[in-house]
């Protein structure tokens, strides 16, 4: 009976024995099929890769991770397209300092601002400051900016003396750079040139042009001064156009004053061709027939 117990121990323990590389064998592959690799044969790889294991695909460097899109320096903004800053004054066509909205209108005779671009530019413009009196063009003696149309020219032929004595300028001055300039040009003052038109048919006259007669002072500093009035008459003639010197019906100017009193200017000259007047008023005038 103990005979029999001794042999079945030693049975089971050789069948344990003989199980336990087994275990151990399986264990190894299952080990191996978790982690994902594959054992090793023993023989080198032909390829240079690690034996058992599969390398994941690399990124293809020709195509990179597109980044957002910059701006293309190709195509910069247009130059060519700016903002549209404010047109520049045309300085072929100065403006009248007698419109500027920066002139201080002053009581008595004169109204003084300063408007240096007049002083240093504009008085270049006078290319309709001569007439032609007695078959000879005259110049004016004061210069200025003459650019009046509706008139055959207009020349001051009162000695440049005897302008700034009216003016009230001594020799000193005119020593220290200020001058007597016009401003002669065409009216655009509705206001004055109904007015003008008004006086005009009462008196049974018609107007052939309206002109704006501007006379100032201007320092070397680039101060401008307004003279409504001289003490002394200055002489100025017009060149007259066709249609009015051919009306046959005597010329003459109408201008009125700072008072709001009517001051009528008669010919002078015998011309039918010319129209020339001593005056002592300045601003709009009314050239009638």
């Amino acid at each position: 009976m103990k005979k029999a117990t001794l042999n079945k121990l030693l049975a089971s323990a050789l069948a344990i024995a003989l199980c336990i590389p087994l275990l151990l064998a399986d264990s190894m592959a299952v080990n191996a099929s978790v982690s994902g690799n594959t054992p090793s044969t023993g023989e080198d790889s032909s390829d240079g890769s690690v034996s058992g294991n599969t390398p994941s695909e690399p990124t293809d460097p020709s195509e990179p991770t597109d980044p957002s899109e910059p701006t293309d320096p190709s195509e910069p903004t247009d130059p060519s397209e700016p903002t549209d800053p404010s047109e520049p004054t045309d300085p072929s066509e100065p403006s009248n300092p007698s419109d500027s909205s920066s002139s201080s209108e002053a009581s008595g005779s004169s109204e003084a601002t300063n408007t240096t671009g007049f002083a240093s530019g504009a008085v270049s413009l006078a290319f309709r400051n001569t007439v032609t009196i007695g078959g000879q063009n005259v110049k004016s003696t004061v210069g200025g900016v003459f650019i009046a149309t509706a008139v055959n020219g207009v020349a001051v032929t009162s000695p440049v003396a005897s302008v700034n004595a009216a003016i009230g300028l001594s020799q000193a001055d005119v020593d220290a750079g200020t001058n007597a300039k016009f401003y002669i040009c065409n009216s655009s003052n509705k206001e004055m040139k109904a007015a003008l038109q008004s006086v005009a048919a009462a008196t049974g006259k018609t107007v052939g042009a309206y002109i704006n007669v501007d006379l100032y002072t201007i320092t070397k500093k680039g101060t401008v001064t307004a003279i409504r009035n001289t003490a002394e008459p200055i002489t100025m003639t017009f060149g007259l156009p066709g249609r009015i010197a051919n009306a046959g019906n005597g010329v003459s100017v109408i201008c009125i004053d700072k008072d709001g009193k009517t001051v009528i200017m008669e010919d002078t000259d015998t011309d039918p061709k010319t129209l020339t007047v001593n005056t002592n008023v300045f601003g709009v005038y009314a050239i009638v027939y």
